[in-house]
């Protein structure tokens, strides 16, 4: 029975790694490209390669160029990477940009890997310091381009930043026909998918600095003096900072205020929430106040 079990684990796992390998970088003349099943679909011409997203739509691949540092006072040569995002056919992205431009070469920074491979569907690209959200057939979803991009939880919306000439970032969120349901009057903004439910926090931006929640169709439902750390339809959570950091949990029927100490929040449920302690998590009922542990 085990030497059963033994090869079936062996299968499964020489299965699963065939299923994640069907698509490989591969190195020819030190040249990257990327083959699949034995057949090259991306040609060993690029200097750098990163494979297809889990999808196994979109790849990207980069040419290094050296040039002098914009420090003036020490002359250093730095590496650049000017890059195209392709699809199996070997099809470049071609982005409009603003002022009517075209793009197909974008910069590899920090974040370009994880922005193009963590969603099925979209990812985001920069170009001349502005964000744009594209379809993974390569189309373009947003023809606008913004500070800052976000992806959320909840499929209908998109978290995008403006930035101003005077160098002050405003966060707001639209919707996929950029359309905007919530305007560019706050330092951040939180959705909870689990009950339609949108924090808008003015921190550091808002004229009188109330956080606002919002409902899904973007009319705003009520406005707290005290920063908005989460909500739902029925409960709010604060978050105090100083002295020290601590949370406040407001009953939204009998305005009964509940003091409790967290790492973290998030939403996990109607009226129940996650929290972290440390390492540990917990499943929080707003109304019950009971915590247990949670098993993921």
């Amino acid at each position: 029975m085990r030497l059963v079990i033994s090869i079936v684990v062996f299968v499964s796992l020489v299965f699963s790694q065939k299923l994640i390998a069907q698509s490989l970088p591969f190195k020819e003349n030190s040249k990257w490209g990327i083959i699949e099943n034995d057949k090259v679909v991306i040609r060993p011409v690029y200097d750098t390669v990163f494979n297809f997203d889990t999808a196994g739509k979109i790849c990207l691949a980069c040419f290094k160029a050296k040039g002098p540092s914009a420090n003036k006072f020490i002359k250093t040569v730095t590496v650049t990477y000017a890059c195209n995002y392709l699809n199996k056919s070997g099809e470049k992205l071609n982005i409009k940009t603003e002022g009517a431009d075209t793009c197909s070469v974008f910069s590899l920074g920090k974040l370009t890997v994880k922005q193009y491979t963590e969603n099925p569907n979209y990812f985001i690209v920069s170009s001349k310091s502005k964000k744009y959200l594209v379809n993974k057939d390569l189309s373009q979803t947003l023809l606008k381009g913004y500070h800052e991009i976000y992806l959320t939880a909840e499929p209908k919306y998109i978290i995008t930043e403006i930035k101003t000439e005077e160098g002050i970032v405003y966060t707001g969120l639209i919707n996929f026909k950029a359309e905007e349901i919530i305007p560019y009057h706050y330092s951040g903004i939180k959705i909870n998918n689990k009950d339609s439910v949108i924090v808008a926090c003015s921190a550091g931006v808002g004229n009188n600095g109330d956080d606002d929640i919002y409902d899904y169709q973007g009319k705003k439902i009520k406005s707290y003096k005290r920063h908005v750390d989460m909500a739902t339809k029925n409960f709010v959570i604060y978050k105090i900072f100083e002295p020290k950091e601590y949370y406040i949990l407001l009953n939204l029927k009998n305005k009964e205020e509940t003091i409790f100490t967290a790492d973290e929040v998030t939403p996990f449920e109607r009226d129940e929430v996650l929290l972290r302690t440390k390492n540990e998590w917990f499943v929080f009922d707003l109304a019950s106040k009971q915590r247990k542990p949670y098993k993921k």
